[in-house]
């Protein structure tokens, strides 16, 4: 039997059969489609590449079916520069503070070096050591208060010399957390102190009556508090001072003077009438040095009627 001979068909005419056998358009050819995909760079850039997919575009669709996809690159926020604040400057030193038309008996005292950063200031028991110089002169037997009762602040000051200083004064206990932020507040202030050592032995004994010599030490432009004695300047009468109680504090009595009921001032009557703003100045009840006392409870001696402008108590 005669073989029958074998037709080749064309690949192209069997996908047109296939095609309309199913439905499709015979006459529309394959045609590439362009896919984007979104690849992150290193750089943290999105960048676009683009790949080619062949597929048959139906009738429906013949229009579009060249089109490339759309892509939108998306770019990763940078990171905010950080940026460190200044160091706060420290100061350790200030400028000493220029002659005045009168001066105390010593000038620039010689302090203890201050101890620590900022007033540092404490409160603890009064120490036997400084106990035993208080004993017979600014503290003796008959006084309005014992030991128990009165309390040891050490605290940084500024001092006339312009240098960080560190002194102490004994005070009632009633008052002695008050003293402490009073005088760390001056602190902060820049506020001038000549010195600042407690009613002792060191200054000798009251000519006028029991107690400290509180003449010498207001001579000395030094800040003070306890000190078993009468009221200055009236030691006839024999009426304890509020020092006598540890209530009472004195700054810078030579800046700040004490005018007597009979009209003396004490220790110099050379700042009497310059209250305006001085280093080592209480010039107003609204200045903030005067405030650093008032804030705490305790009353200012500058408004009364014979001002004690040195003078807080409570």
């Amino acid at each position: 039997m005669t073989p029958r001979p074998v037709y080749a068909v064309p690949l192209l005419s069997l996908v047109c059969l296939a095609l309309a056998a199913c439905g499709g358009d015979p006459g529309a050819s394959a045609a590439p489609t362009s896919v984007a995909e979104a690849t992150p760079s290193r750089t943290g850039t999105t960048t676009a590449t683009t790949t080619s997919a062949t597929t048959t575009a139906p009738a429906a669709t013949r229009t579009s079916r060249t089109s490339p996809a759309s892509t939108t690159a998306k770019v990763a926020p940078s990171r905010p520069t950080s940026v460190r604040p200044p160091r706060p400057t420290v100061v350790t030193a200030l400028a000493p503070v220029a002659r005045a038309g009168a001066e105390p008996s010593v000038r620039f005292p010689k302090n203890e070096p201050a101890v620590g950063s900022g007033a540092n200031a404490s409160v603890t028991r009064v120490p036997d050591s400084v106990w035993n110089r208080m004993v017979g002169v600014s503290w003796t037997e008959g006084c309005p208060v014992g030991r128990s009762q009165l309390r040891y602040v050490r605290v940084n000051f500024w001092g006339f010399d312009g240098k960080r200083s560190r002194g102490s004064l004994v005070v009632n206990a009633s008052i002695a957390d008050e003293a402490a932020a009073a005088f760390a507040r001056l602190y902060s202030l820049q506020f001038r102190i000549r010195q600042m050592k407690p009613m002792d032995s060191t200054w000798g004994k009251n000519p006028k009556g029991p107690g400290a010599n509180d003449y010498a030490a207001m001579e000395a432009d030094n800040t003070s508090a306890f000190n078993c004695r009468y009221v200055g300047g009236a030691e006839a009468s024999k009426v304890y001072s509020k020092h006598a109680y540890g209530t009472a504090i004195d700054v810078n009595d030579f800046e700040n003077p004490y005018v007597a009921d009979d009209g003396t001032v004490y220790p110099d009557r050379y700042w009497l009438h310059r209250r305006g703003p001085a280093p080592g100045v209480f010039s107003s009840s609204g200045s903030a040095a005067v405030r650093a006392f008032t804030s705490q409870g305790l009353r200012w001696g500058g408004l009364w009627n014979h001002p004690d402008y040195q003078h807080f108590d409570r």
